[in-house]
């Protein structure tokens, strides 16, 4: 559980993309669904999630598009190295290895909270790849972390209550915080999300991650979004207490090209406590 101290890698663009010498070996586990020679659909989850986060949107998207569920590197059933290449920079190189391995163009990319801030990246990095982004309470700029990753970051204590308490009881807590309606709470994805916890090395991986969230130079990079052109669709829970909504206002504002909806009576997670109304919005969006 208690690792010895390695020296730790810049968390900055500079260092995670243009020089990353992350594992070539990583191979990201990705469920796919729909039709061969239907338009690309890309979905990133959030931290903690996997691609199973969408599940209550896949069936309708996958009848229009050829979706691409894809689990991020230390969740659902992507390897879990015990490295430190936990950031959304780490993340979006290997999502963009992983789309040029299969040669895939003119993707829709779908990012929810870390997801987004992978999107983000994964645009300003090749941007001709993207047709259309879709950001959900997306991850963007500097901000208070969540109480329940500052507790994690406590140390000592942080790190051993994460590791004894049962993760049942962690993930439903996470929902009752992201949530606005806990009657809405998925028990399915809770199951799923407990289940992924006991795999080998998922709750270091997790514990790594929190330290990594938001990157050292993100004011720097954060700037650049006034760059992306392509049409973005904002999604955001109203009563989003983990990415407040002062923070899609601001994207908005930055990405010129950018159309901003609010779910009323809603958490953090739309796509889960309200899929039919972010489905009725992705519609209108995507043209399907």
């Amino acid at each position: 559980m208690f690792g010895g101290c390695s020296q730790k890698i810049p968390n900055t663009w500079e260092r995670r993309v243009l020089n990353n010498d992350v594992q070539k070996e990583i191979k990201l586990h990705t469920e796919i669904f729909g039709k061969e020679g239907d338009r690309v659909l890309v979905l990133l989850h959030g931290f903690g999630a996997s691609g199973y986060s969408f599940s209550r949107l896949i069936p309708e998207l996958s009848k229009h598009f050829r979706v691409y569920a894809i689990d991020l590197k230390g969740f659902g059933k992507s390897p879990k190295p015990k490295n430190s290449g936990y950031s959304v920079y780490d993340q979006a190189v290997l999502v963009d290895r992983f789309l040029k391995e299969h040669d895939l163009r003119n993707i829709i990319l779908i990012g929810h909270s870390y997801g987004g801030g992978v999107a983000l990246s994964l645009v300003l990095m090749d941007p001709k790849r993207v047709e259309k982004m879709v950001l959900i309470d997306s991850a963007c700029y500097d901000q208070r972390l969540p109480k329940l990753i500052r507790w994690l970051q406590i140390p000592l204590v942080g790190k051993i209550g994460f590791f004894i308490i049962p993760s049942s009881l962690e993930v439903k807590e996470s929902y009752r915080y992201a949530f606005y309606d806990d009657s809405k709470i998925p028990e399915d994805i809770v199951k799923e999300y407990t289940k992924n916890l006991y795999l080998p090395n998922a709750k270091s991986v997790y514990f790594k991650t929190t330290k990594e969230l938001i990157p050292e130079d993100i004011d720097k990079i954060s700037k650049k979004y006034a760059t992306i052109k392509i049409p973005t669709l904002l999604i955001w829970g109203e009563n989003d207490i983990v990415i407040p909504k002062d923070k899609a206002y601001r994207l908005h504002k930055d990405l010129k090209n950018s159309k901003l909806v609010i779910i009323p009576k809603c958490g953090h997670i739309p796509h889960e406590e309200k899929p039919k109304e972010v489905l009725k919005v992705l519609k209108k969006f995507l043209g399907f």
